[in-house]
């Protein structure tokens, strides 16, 4: 697939392409380059911006040299640009003929090609954090656990949730139309978030332990629902034996390469921040950072990785505060999973623009936070205009490659941030048309727990409330708005997939999107700060 953005004065692209090697003699004994040429579509259609694009077949020698043809409207002529690796140009036929200067890919490794599974672009998620989720064997329990109907969540405090109470709650999964569970850390660990691990290679036995793992993964696969795992590779538990041997014995500790100190002695709490000697997750003393470029710590965190993929037949990794890692520790990891099981999908944590992540292809995708962030800004703080909005769309849509795009991890709120409701300020109307959008862009979508209910909470901890399994306090005309929502997306993905998308801005405050394939639309039209949809699919 190849993409090219442009402003609005462009009528029409054109690609020329062909093997960089592929010379034909003229009748003159001159040597002139083979090409073809393709015209591209348009994918996306903004106030200002058009993003165009062609699929292509394979050359047969793996290799392409390309150049984009351009036609532009200048004072009611249509004048044609070339477009090369050395800007626009008036086009020429010699510049064609002579492709020294055009976009060259010298040779097309399928390892180096991007493969992201065909069933992430389909998925409907669902994040569970699993201690607030549901309690399904209270003998396992945290001692001292609050009360799960009117208990207030702190950061330190536990309800009792587990992995058995998930298992039981299948059935009403796959009723919402859930196809795939993203469950937050599982690990053995002091905490109630567990993104502290203490121990890589056993499930919290407050959670059930492995076997529960083994069984809620055999379970949802039966009822056609995948599993991805939340895995911490950046940093660790200060309970961690490695970690509790280098406190002990210092430098002398055989662990003390795995981290990185800066000078000893190390300590187990600082004061001030600022007395820090060694690096660690956000100045938290009790989350010191792995040293991923020793090898030691590669094959031990890699280990455990594979290992859980080869024991309970895991689906997906999601990779915590995964920017903060190098760059050839991923490449080692995705690697090594990728041999363990096809289609294996892995998801990075980056907040921001992970093109140079996504480019290397470790990642199949990353969590969607700017699509998330653009969409709670109009729909539910509304703080940003239409066209802004429209402006911001148009730039996370157009970020990364179809693949990549399509496999994305789109989602409105999360462990991290306040829950959708108490953003929009308890506007459920508003609600409704954030989710809207969210179910028919690009990339797969992500449904908190709790969400569909119309469970509220503010910033952590407060958004980690334990979920509402009484009915007369569910919102249960939301549960069935997102069940339509879901069962609609379901039934059109096809033309969600291949559909290119207008979006305008109208009167101030006002807006519409029309998604449109061959002869088939859906138009959603924001009036009165209302969605409406008209299709005829």
């Amino acid at each position: 697939m190849i993409r090219i953005t442009t402003s609005i004065d462009v009528n029409n692209v054109n690609i020329i392409y062909g093997d960089p090697f592929d010379f034909i003699k003229n009748g003159d004994g001159e040597y002139s380059w083979r090409s073809n040429e393709a015209v591209l579509d348009k994918k996306y259609v903004s106030d200002d911006a058009f993003l165009w694009q062609v699929e292509l077949m394979p050359l047969k020698w793996k290799r392409m040299r390309y150049v984009f043809k351009i036609g532009i409207k200048e004072q009611n002529e249509n004048n044609l640009y070339y477009f090369s690796e050395n800007g626009p140009v008036r086009f020429s036929e010699k510049e064609i003929i002579e492709p020294y200067a055009h976009f060259f890919l010298p040779f097309i490794h399928e390892i180096d090609s991007p493969c992201v599974p065909e069933w992430a672009a389909n998925t409907i998620w669902y994040q569970i954090f699993p201690e607030r989720f549901m309690s399904g064997d209270d003998s396992i329990s945290p001692h001292g656990c609050c009360n799960w109907e009117d208990g207030r969540p702190e950061f330190h405090n536990f309800f009792g949730g587990d992995l058995i109470g998930i298992r039981k709650k299948l059935d009403y999964l796959k009723n919402l139309g859930i196809t795939g569970i993203y469950l937050t850390p599982v690990f053995t660990s002091p905490s109630n978030h567990k993104y502290d691990t203490s121990d890589y290679l056993n499930v919290d036995p407050r959670f059930g332990g492995k076997k529960a793992l083994m069984e809620l993964v055999k379970e949802a696969h039966d009822h056609g629902i995948r599993i991805m795992l939340d895995v911490v590779l950046n940093h660790v538990s200060s309970k961690h034996h490695f970690w509790q041997d280098v406190l002990v014995n210092q430098e002398n500790s055989p662990y003390k390469d795995y981290f990185h100190i800066h000078n000893f002695p190390v300590g187990e709490r600082y004061h001030d921040y600022k007395a820090m000697n060694f690096d660690s997750f956000s100045f938290q003393a009790d989350m010191p950072k792995w040293n991923t470029e020793n090898k030691a710590v590669r094959d031990y965190l890699i280990g455990a990785a594979c290992y859980w993929i080869k024991e309970c037949d895991i689906d997906a990794w999601r990779l915590d505060v995964a920017d903060e890692i190098t760059f050839d520790f991923w490449r080692d990891f995705s690697s090594a999973v990728r041999q363990i099981k096809d289609n294996f999908y892995i998801l990075g944590e980056i907040w921001h623009d992970a093109t140079p992540w996504i480019n290397s292809n470790y990642f199949d995708s990353v969590m969607n936070y700017p699509l998330g962030f653009t969409i709670k800004d109009f729909f539910l703080k509304e703080n940003i205009s239409v066209s802004e909005f429209n402006r911001r769309l148009f730039i996370v849509i157009s970020r990364y490659g179809k693949m990549h795009t399509e496999g994305a991890f789109n989602f409105l709120d999360s462990h991290d941030t306040p829950r959708i409701l108490t953003t929009a300020n308890g506007n459920k109307q508003a609600v409704r048309n954030a989710l809207t959008m969210l179910f028919l862009l690009p990339g797969s979508p992500c449904i908190y727990y709790g969400t569909e209910i119309g469970m509220e909470g503010g910033q952590d901890p407060d958004c980690r409330r334990p979920m509402i399994w009484n009915e007369e306090k569910q919102d249960k005309d939301l549960f069935k708005f997102i069940q339509y929502l879901i069962d609609f997306r379901k039934k059109n993905i096809d033309f969600i997939h291949k559909c290119s998308l207008e979006f305008s801005s109208a009167e101030e405050g006002n807006g519409k999107w029309v998604f449109r394939y061959e002869d088939k639309f859906i138009t959603l039209t924001y009036i009165d700060k209302i969605i409406r949809m008209d299709t005829n699919l």
